[in-house]
């Protein structure tokens, strides 16, 4: 197998160490700019190829210690071994060329990064299990680096500690219940004071898994519910016992409630300072009317509403948008709409009677909202756009229509680090009309 001495020049969109060698571009994971490296050739592609780092003979400055034991085995976190300031660093440049590149865009001015606690931030995920009788039975974790094996984790620095500290005892649990081999996953989310736990079973539970499941709940102080099927099967373990999770906006004086297999932003934290900045970046006032699309349970249309004259709020899950609908209810607003429609079909075509909005607040998912730019912003006009993104090569494109088509400018754009230490890049975007 070829091996090369190479000096590594930058970080690709999916942080791993680029470098050239007779004039052939490497990516190498685990290396970092700045740093000379001994690797070897892994595999050829049609535009580069990929090699696998065997010695580090120059450090860079910006490499650290990774503090999760399992890092470089498990999945979910990529770039612990990239100093925290560095990474932020990383997902700036990241963004900044996607609008280049790809939006041939640039902004007229580049935004604070929004960050918070990179250690225990994670308050929502889905742990897979699986039964390997080789590696001593149940497996709880997430899944290894590449590959669909799991990484059996006693502890992950990346959950909530309610959460993290369950694990031991999860391993436990799976492995006492009768059909130990047919539970998958088990969804995980904690509210502002409580855990809730969702088991997706493949075979129905004896009565005696039914009492080491109320068992478990008791004793850890934890909610738990069923899954057999689809997302409509999910339901509590003891019927009326469950209680809805709920997080708070203390800026706008709102609460937040959600089922456990419910969206909601994974950070709290830097959700709390995503959701106060986009206030501040689309500036509601009473005479404003906003029309938000992709609204989810509420986490930005209720803020807004507390400025806003009205907020007409877009959902295609109807179970969101009831959620919504209740979360303004608790919260006692009263002028905001909320509107069931598919924001990928011609159902987009009825929200053209919204032309009194004068206000655009978009937070698609990574697929982006090309649909609606192309629709829905040459009928409205809004004289000025909010745009969350978990993508930026889709806000890029969608940038470039809205720029050098529909006759906006992009006066401000800034990364959110929702997910430290991994490569995922959240970002808001401001556009005003010329």
């Amino acid at each position: 197998m070829s091996e090369f001495e190479a000096q590594v020049d930058d970080l690709s969109h999916d942080g791993r160490g680029v470098t050239r060698v007779d004039g052939k571009v490497y990516f190498v994971e685990g290396a970092l700019p700045g740093e000379l490296i001994r690797f070897q050739r892994t595999k050829r592609h049609r535009r580069h190829e990929t090699g696998k780092l065997v010695e580090i003979l120059e450090p860079s400055d910006d490499r650290v210690e990774p503090p999760c034991q399992y890092f470089g085995v498990c999945g979910g976190c990529a770039m612990q071994h990239l100093d925290s300031a560095a990474q932020v660093a990383y997902k700036q440049g990241v963004l900044l060329d996607s609008l280049r590149r790809i939006g041939k865009v640039d902004p007229t001015r580049v935004l604070e990064p929004l960050t918070g606690a990179s250690i225990g931030y994670r308050r929502k995920a889905r742990l897979g299990i699986r039964f390997v009788p080789k590696k001593g039975g149940v497996l709880v974790g997430f899944r290894e680096r590449h590959k669909s094996y799991i990484t059996s984790l006693d502890e992950c620095l990346a959950l909530d500690p309610n959460i993290s500290c369950l694990l031991p005892a999860l391993h436990q649990l799976v492995g006492a219940l009768s059909c130990y081999d047919r539970v998958p996953q088990i969804e995980v989310a904690r509210g502002d004071s409580q855990v809730a736990l969702v088991f997706r079973h493949l075979e129905a539970l004896t009565d005696q898994d039914h009492e080491r499941l109320q068992t478990f709940a008791c004793d850890h102080d934890v909610d738990i519910y069923l899954q057999s099927g689809g997302p409509d099967t999910v339901m509590p373990l003891r019927t009326g016992e469950a209680r809805l999770l709920q997080y708070r906006l203390d800026e706008f004086d709102i609460n937040i409630r959600f089922d456990p297999t419910d969206f909601v932003q994974v950070n709290a934290d830097v959700n709390d300072a995503m959701v106060k900045r986009a206030v501040e970046l689309l500036q509601p006032n009473v005479t404003d009317n906003i029309l938000e699309l992709f609204c989810g349970i509420g986490n930005f249309s209720l803020p807004f509403a507390r400025r806003a004259g009205s907020v007409v709020a877009v959902e295609a899950n109807e179970i969101q948008v009831e959620r919504a609908r209740g979360n303004a209810q608790l919260n006692n607003i009263d002028n905001t709409e909320f509107v069931v429609a598919d924001l990928y079909s011609d159902q987009i075509e009825s929200l053209k009677r919204f032309d009194h909005c004068n206000k655009l607040f978009l937070d698609p998912p990574r697929s982006g909202a090309i649909e609606t730019v192309k629709e829905l912003v040459p009928k409205l006009k809004p004289e000025r756009i909010v745009y969350v993104s978990c993508n930026p090569a889709t806000l890029a494109r969608d940038s470039e229509l809205l720029v050098n088509k529909e006759n906006y400018r992009l006066d401000e754009v800034g990364i959110i680090d929702m997910f430290p230490h991994t490569t995922h890049v959240e970002s808001i975007a401001v556009f005003n009309l010329k």
